[in-house]
């Protein structure tokens, strides 16, 4: 009777991880633990998932990766199983990107900038070939992504794309130019002489301040001749989700490493002290964490794993391919961290636009 009734708590508990909205483990078809990885923390990015899940918005993506990555969304959001293969997704992902298409260890950020490229380029294209059917179709509801398709904005852009401010001062001189560039991933250096910092110093590496010398020299427009130049970084557009890129893979010699420093981050990460000027006093720079990718292993035998917060059940979990755990708080600090992905908006709850 004791066998059976513990039989009974472990099926309800089985059960009971079915019905987990977005708590679906994803099965490794030969090396793609770095795609499952980013799959999870993309398919953990709620603005994201709410745009793409919504039945008013459905019929505005129609393109072939982002039908592909909606199939996928619904069978790990709306789905009844602990695990699913993501086959689909790895076919259309590698007929597009054929540097994919084999069953190597890839690096985890190089696909996550293609995947989003890759989306935001076809969602861009439907989007134009819908503005073009409602010029000729006037008289039809104007679709509402006419006016952000000649702006060549999609949803990817307006979640991801941050802008980066650049000052640069001339050493001779002393004249002053501005340029701006936009970014998806911010890709941090390490400190190399610490077996720990902080990711506060990553970011503080990033933006100190940089003086180029020798063949570095830039081109001074008032002096006619290229000399030093000092260059000043800052944040002029902070991005509604700030991806973070750990730079552990470098050179040492003639041979490549991978760092194991262990960088300590926090659940909070405030970027005031890198924002522009312009935008000091806006709500800009409070971030909340909601995805991590680790790296366990070396550099040409690792292991991706992710860490992602549900906002549903409000816990973490960690998904090592199909298997999924929950995780407390504390144990999303590790020091094989990744890349970290942080939310600026408030995403407590999936809107209702979303029904499970």
């Amino acid at each position: 009777m004791g066998n059976e009734k513990k039989g009974s708590r472990s099926s309800a508990v089985r059960l009971q991880a079915l019905n987990r909205p977005g708590v679906c483990g994803l099965d490794n078809s030969g090396n793609s633990c770095y795609l499952n990885a980013v799959l999870q923390c993309l398919c953990s990015t709620v603005p994201l998932v709410e745009h793409l899940l919504n039945q008013d918005t459905r019929k505005e993506s129609k393109c072939r990766m982002a039908e592909v990555f909606v199939r996928l969304l619904e069978e790990m959001w709306l789905g009844r199983s602990s695990s699913c293969a993501p086959v689909e997704a790895r076919s259309v992902l590698c007929s597009i990107l054929p540097q994919f298409n084999n069953y190597s260890q890839q690096d985890a950020q190089e696909l996550l900038l293609f995947l989003l490229n890759a989306l935001h380029d076809n969602l861009k294209k439907v989007a134009k070939r819908q503005m073009r059917s409602s010029i000729r179709q006037p008289r039809q509801d104007q679709n509402r992504n006419c006016a952000t398709a000649a702006g060549e904005s999609t949803i990817v852009s307006h979640l991801f794309e941050g802008t980066l401010g650049y000052m640069t001062l001339c050493m001779h001189c002393d004249h002053q130019a501005h340029s701006t560039q936009t970014f998806t991933v911010l890709s941090l250096p390490i400190p190399t002489d610490n077996i720990k910092c902080s990711i506060q110093d990553c970011l503080s590496l990033f933006f100190e301040q940089s003086i180029l010398t020798g063949t570095e020299q830039m081109l001074c427009s008032v002096c006619g001749l290229r000399r030093e130049t000092a260059v000043l970084t800052c944040l002029e557009k902070p991005p509604e989700i700030l991806m973070l890129h750990l730079k552990r893979f470098g050179c040492k010699g003639r041979n490549q490493v991978k760092l194991r420093t262990n960088v300590v981050f926090s659940m909070r990460l405030d970027l005031t002290p890198f924002l522009s000027s312009s935008v000091q006093n806006t709500s800009y720079s409070s971030y909340r964490l909601y995805a991590v990718v680790n790296h366990a292993g070396h550099l040409n035998m690792g292991h991706y794993t992710a860490m992602c917060h549900n906002t549903l059940t409000r816990t973490w979990h960690c998904f090592d391919d199909s298997a999924v755990k929950e995780v407390q708080d504390s144990l999303v600090q590790s020091p094989n961290a990744y890349l970290l992905l942080y939310s600026r908006n408030k995403t407590d709850k999936i809107s209702a636009t979303v029904s499970f």
